[in-house]
């Protein structure tokens, strides 16, 4: 737990940190806000988020407009309790070599270049994942 604000931090990956990371995020912060701290970064960011994933977080009443794509770098990476791996690259690919925690990997396809109601599906099942994720650590910490 983050000895500052006695909440977990969670770093949410994805390839560009433009959609699915993007998404946890928000679900995380909008869910878990009294217990955690959320964070989202990409392998590769791409220093924009998509229109799409602001338009169906919005219609779950979520806004994400505000974020922006994020790499390691501008994560405080040392502190994460949870690192969740969006990816789909295998964790030691392209992470950085120590990691202060082991990583949980999410096999959740990219909606990128898909219709809107491929973007809702995913921002779906990642709401789902978001949830069992925050229940767990509720759990842990409650203890």
């Amino acid at each position: 737990m983050s000895k500052t604000s006695g909440k977990k931090k969670v770093l949410f990956v994805c390839i560009g940190n433009m959609i699915r990371s993007q998404m946890a995020e928000g679900f995380a912060r909008n869910g878990g806000s009294a217990f955690v701290e959320a964070y989202s970064a990409g392998v590769r960011h791409t220093g924009m988020v998509s229109e799409e994933a602001v338009h169906v977080m919005m219609e779950k009443g979520i806004d994400i407009q505000r974020h922006h794509s994020k790499g390691f770098d501008e994560v405080p990476l040392g502190e994460m309790d949870y690192i969740i791996n969006m990816s789909g690259y295998p964790n030691e690919k392209d992470f950085p070599a120590s990691l202060p925690t082991t990583m949980i990997s999410w096999r959740i396809g990219d909606p990128l270049g898909g219709s809107i109601a491929q973007f809702r599906t995913v921002r779906d099942e990642i709401g789902t994942r978001v949830d069992e994720l925050l229940r767990q650590i509720w759990r842990e910490a409650a203890g």
